[in-house]
């Protein structure tokens, strides 16, 4: 039988609950100031924190709990705030997201602050306040630097999903889980959306704001406040509206689409990368724990003594490194000296062998080994390998160091950068995608990539891919950029920090290690392997990047060198520029590259060697598949392959250029002649390289076996055009040599041949148009659509862009290799007009993969160099108003910038790139001391 009693006991028993609770919240620690506002009291205890932040900017995502919930229950809170504050109480940083985990009373008391999380650390960018919807929070990260996008961030709060989480191993798993951990206090993460808001190709117009919800604490749902032209607003758990410039899109909290997103809105890849391997990953973790400046003392001492032990061992046993250098090159012993490749008088390429700088040299040391044309290198059709490699030992007092060496010539070559899924953390939040372009007509290209620089907490030196800025430049920093006709440069930046028009991306690292073959001019002490203030002899893995004296560029890797062992492999390939790169095992390397559609990749014909060489399908690109290899075999501790998958650190990547004379045509009729559908370069006035002319014969038709159809293709990159003028008339000063002559000698497609179309060259390419695409557009010769009755035709590769001109050739077979193409005054006419041939030029083009085509009722009066026709017999050149000359123009390779940058003494560049990017506009000039690092 119950008691009568037990209502009152159970009161009782409340009312001490109640009475303890208060009791225990009147006696807990002073938090906040002992303000009863929980958001009053957390923005008081952070500014004991050194973060200064109003009640009105923290957005809670736990409300209190209630009634007889747990005392003191875990709430989280997302608080607008800054770091440092100024005279006056002015806020000396640009703001940041936090993410503060602490304990509420049941009535919402603030009893402690257990940990606070930086979300954004965005070093030249001022977050909003966010806005909050369940577990999803979005917000505007608005750029305090120039050349830098607005970004929208939504943040998934209750974890982050491993996009391909399915190839991780369990390993590689428990790596993520700890790096979340460290940044988040979740094993789980965050998920991360981001979005650039591109202004530029926005409407201009402001947009009314949306109200809050009535009565809320905090927004939810409601637009973000001071972010400019940018809001976001979250209507429901699903959808974020983001505002611009009087745009508005709807985009998906959880996924997207890009292909459904609106022009002015770029979407960040959300796919996480790979963690790095054990060693270097575990260093990145302990460097969080004890500071980096910790971590740098301890890797100091251990390479030191690890030099000491290495020095002693060379001084005992005589060690030369041959042993070594023979295992890293994949061969048991080194090979004996070989000659030297000639070099070629017109292209230059190979350049002269290296001299050795430790005597006596081992056998190879310094010559040019060819790589290309094997199962792991491509090499473009017809021309000879564009990558060369070779090793150099550079510091006399350790025989055994050595330093590799890959070449390659940035006229075939052409240099990219990728920013990193993490590295280099952006100004303004913005990662990069950390993945070489999932196309075909880029992967089919790609030939090698390598490391770039140093992690952003080491100098944040500046960086940009394909137009995104991630930091920016800091001025005397050593820079390699790409122009955007994808010309490869290198120089120190000015003290302008305004980016040039014409450049699409760059990377700096430090100041430059040589310059015109002299050792470190800017006279820097520091070069990544010690603490400040240290004496930089550390010997560990060294990179670095040089544009050379022929104009060259080369990549160093250095196996256990030291910043001075670098720099003389640098003068001895005879660097007119060279760069330091990133530092350490597991951090550096360069990988080759061959990728190709599944089925086309040449057979090995032996296994493959696991650890260094390796072959898989290329994740994003259905039905293509990659085979790679290391730089050397001894290449250690990266996650090999790695920049064939999305790489959390910054990378290049190289792809071979689309050049002349690209692969043969194969005959169609049989027997083939010797040398039919072969491109001939040599003897045509090319006057440079790349070549700017191909020419070939070839008949297309087995069943008619005597109709011969000459061929001329021509780079637009290597040309430009401009009308002849008068007959007679020379070129206008300042021009290159004529490459060639053009006149289709009517001004209208013939009666009959449809509508008509015109073939135009403008800004180093050919496009087909019925008017002037742009404005400076030069015609080259006007045609039909349709192909009745044509009797020549020309066409523009959809892959290449190359100009393709096709003819009816003479009759009559060749009677020897290249003698159709030799001069000949006496040629016959062409053959009369078949109403086959205008169907078998088309179908030539389109076999070529020409979509744009255009016939003629007739052939181009065609004058190579000016005074020579395709057959090879001498010509005067056609003139007239429709007479259109092509003359030499520089084609894409490497050179300087910033030439007139002076070197400057150590107290007028040091500070300047001391400074931290997190800045305002307008930044108060302060004095920067300290290390230099």
């Amino acid at each position: 039988m119950q008691s009568p009693k037990t209502p009152s006991l159970r009161r009782e028993r409340i009312g001490i609950l109640v009475l303890c609770a208060s009791a225990a919240v009147a006696m807990s620690p002073d938090v906040g100031g002992g303000a009863r506002d929980r958001s009053t009291a957390l923005a008081a205890e952070l500014a004991e924190r050194g973060i200064a932040a109003a009640a009105g900017e923290v957005v809670w995502v736990d409300p209190p709990r209630g009634g007889l919930r747990p005392f003191g229950a875990g709430a989280r809170a997302v608080v607008r705030g800054a770091r440092g504050v100024r005279a006056g109480g002015e806020r000396g940083e640009p703001t940041d997201l936090y993410l503060v985990d602490a304990r509420l009373s049941p009535e919402g008391v603030l009893l402690d602050v257990s940990a606070i999380h930086n979300l954004t650390e965005t070093s030249g960018a001022d977050e909003s306040k966010p806005v909050l919807r369940d577990e999803a929070l979005a917000y505007v990260s608005r750029p305090l630097i120039e050349a830098a996008s607005p970004t929208v961030h939504v943040l998934e709060l209750d974890g982050q999903s491993l996009s391909g989480g399915a190839e991780w191993s369990l390993v590689e798993r428990l790596q993520h889980a700890v790096t979340s951990w460290q940044a988040t206090g979740r094993l789980r993460g965050i998920g991360r959306r981001t979005f650039a808001i591109d202004l530029a190709r926005s409407e201009s117009g402001a947009e009314e704001p949306l109200p809050e919800a009535p009565g809320a604490e905090e927004p939810r749902g409601g637009h973000a406040p001071d972010a400019g032209d940018v809001t976001v607003a979250l209507e429901d758990d699903s959808a974020v509206v983001v505002r611009a410039g009087g745009r508005e899109a709807r985009l998906p909290v959880r996924g997207v689409d890009d292909a459904a997103l609106p022009a002015w809105i770029r979407a960040e890849a959300s796919e996480v990368a790979r963690p790095g391997n054990l060693v270097t990953w575990a260093v990145d973790r302990v460097r969080l724990v004890i500071g980096d400046a910790a971590m740098q003392t301890v890797k100091a001492v251990a390479f030191t003594a690890l030099d000491f032990v290495l020095r002693n061992k060379e001084a005992v046993t005589g060690d030369t490194g041959a042993e070594d250098i023979a295992s890293d090159l994949g061969q048991s012993a080194l090979d004996p000296p070989v000659r030297q490749i000639p070099i070629d008088p017109e292209i230059g390429w190979p350049p002269a062998p290296l001299e050795p700088w430790v005597t006596p040299p081992l056998p190879g040391e310094g010559q040019w080994n060819s790589q290309g044309g094997d199962a792991f290198v491509r090499q473009l059709d017809g021309l000879p390998p564009a990558f060369m490699t070779t090793f150099l030992r550079t510091d006399r007092s350790r025989k055994a160091t050595r330093v590799y060496i890959a070449l390659w010539d940035p006229r075939q070559v052409e240099l990219h950068m990728m920013a990193g899924t993490v590295e280099p953390k952006g100004a303004t939040g913005e990662a990069g995608p950390g993945l070489i372009p999932r196309t075909p007509e880029v992967m089919k290209r790609v030939v090698a990539a390598s490391n770039a620089g140093f992690q952003a907490m080491h100098g944040e030196f500046g960086m940009m891919a394909d137009g995104v800025m991630y930091l920016p430049p800091k001025p005397y920093a050593a820079t390699v950029a790409v122009r955007r006709d994808g010309s490869t440069v290198f120089g120190s930046w000015s003290e302008d920090e305004a980016v040039p028009e014409w450049m699409l991306s760059f990377r700096q690292n430090m100041t430059v290690m040589v310059e015109d073959e002299k050792w470190n001019p800017f006279g820097r002490t520091w070069w990544g392997g010690t603490p400040p203030g240290w004496a930089d002899k550390t010997h560990t893995v060294r990179t670095g990047i040089c544009l050379t004296r022929e104009h060259f560029v080369a990549y160093f890797y250095g196996a256990d060198v030291s910043p001075e062992a670098l720099a003389q492999a640098m003068i001895q390939a005879r660097c007119s520029y060279g760069i330091a790169l990133d530092m350490n095992a597991g951090h550096s390397g360069l990988e080759f590259y061959r990728v190709a559609p599944s089925g086309e990749l040449p057979p090995l014909g032996r296994p493959l060697q696991g650890e260094w060489e390796t072959e898989g399908d290329v994740s994003g690109l259905s039905g293509y598949r990659f085979r790679g290899r290391r730089l050397i075999r001894g290449m250690g501790l990266m996650n090999f392959p790695r920049y064939i998958r999305r790489e959390a650190r910054d990378f290049f990547y190289m792809t071979l250029r689309h050049l002349l004379p690209g692969p043969p045509l194969a005959p169609r009729a049989a027997p083939a002649v010797a040398g039919e559908g072969a491109w001939r370069t040599q003897g045509l006035p090319q006057h440079g390289f790349p070549y700017a002319l191909a020419i070939t014969e070839i008949r297309p038709d087995p069943a008619r076996p005597d109709v011969r159809l000459r061929v001329l293709k021509v780079d637009p990159r290597t040309v430009t055009a401009a009308p002849l003028g008068e007959p007679g008339a020379s070129p206008p000063a300042g021009t290159g040599a004529t490459v060639a002559v053009f006149s289709d000698g009517a001004a209208a497609p013939a009666a009959g041949q449809g509508e008509g179309s015109s073939i135009w060259h403008s800004a180093g390419s050919f496009s087909a148009s019925p008017a002037s695409p742009v404005r400076d557009a030069v015609r080259i010769a006007t045609g039909a659509l349709g192909s009745a009755r044509a009797v020549a035709a020309l066409g523009v590769n959809d892959e290449d862009g190359m100009l393709i001109y096709v003819e009816r050739a003479a009759a009559g077979p060749s009677s020897a290799p290249g003698a159709a193409l030799a001069p000949d005054a006496s040629a016959p006419p062409p053959a009369p007009t078949d109403p086959r041939d205008a169907k078998l030029l088309q179908d030539f083009l389109a076999g070529l993969g020409c979509s744009s085509r255009i016939y003629l009722p007739r052939p181009l009066s065609v004058a190579l160099g000016g005074d020579t026709d395709l057959s090879g017999a001498a010509v005067h050149p056609p003139s007239g108003p429709r007479a259109v000359r092509l003359t030499r123009a520089e084609a894409p390779g490497a050179g300087r910038m910033f030439e007139s940058t002076p070197i400057v003494p150590h107290s007028v560049w040091y500070p300047l790139q001391q400074k931290r990017v997190r800045y305002f506009k307008k930044p108060k000039k302060e004095e920067t001391a300290g290390g230099d690092h």
